[in-house]
């Protein structure tokens, strides 16, 4: 057995469309579920896609069940964190992917002639990708070049695939393709910001 969880902030998708009641299904269950979608749907954060981004961390869910509602919400206006519960053997038809194994079978070897996957900045790039508002400066900085380097200056070097990495690690994203019935949904928890120890 195998817990997840997902956010959904006050008048997002989930929050009015009560997945305790009808389970989870994606937006566009008819799109055929390619890595390039899994990419797309995590990097871009693309809502009409064939998946469900589920995540192992509560923390996480009720992060993005503050970050997407449409106002702050309290305990009388709550949003809310959903705990699902999958077991082996799967429900029919449902699968789940964990994105970093996808995305990591389909990258060149070290040797390849084309674009590698990793950046060439400095180290404090991935902070930008992992949280672009308030540290999207370092997505910014010229890729340092080796010394009398006549080459253009640019910002480092950022794939689809890198990001899609980072990202998926940082959310603890796992997707589900097909749908997690109701039955899978064993609580529905109403979250909102904590108050801070000096109120």
């Amino acid at each position: 057995m195998a817990i997840f969880y997902r956010g959904a902030g006050i008048n997002t998708y989930w929050y009015l469309n009560d997945p305790m009641e009808q389970g989870f299904v994606a937006r566009s269950p008819r799109m055929t579920p390619t890595i390039t979608r899994q990419m797309l749907h995590i990097a871009r954060s693309t809502v009409n896609s064939p998946f469900i981004s589920l995540t192992r961390s509560y923390a996480v869910a009720w992060h993005y069940a503050m970050l997407g509602s449409e106002r702050v919400p309290t305990p009388e206006d709550p949003a809310y964190v959903h705990e699902i519960e999958i077991q082996e053997p799967l429900p029919p038809g449902l699968h789940l992917l964990d994105p970093v194994k996808e995305v990591a079978q389909m990258l060149p070897p070290p040797t390849s002639s084309g674009p590698p996957y990793q950046h060439d900045g400095l180290p404090d790039f991935l902070l930008g990708v992992v949280d672009p508002g308030p540290m999207g400066d370092f997505l910014t900085q010229h890729a340092m070049q080796p010394p009398s380097s006549e080459g253009t200056p640019r910002s480092p070097n950022l794939t689809i695939e890198l990001e899609t990495l980072v990202r998926a690690l940082r959310d603890a994203e796992i997707l589900a393709h097909e749908i997690i019935p109701a039955t899978c949904v064993k609580n529905s928890f109403n979250v909102y910001p904590e108050p801070s120890v000096s109120e």
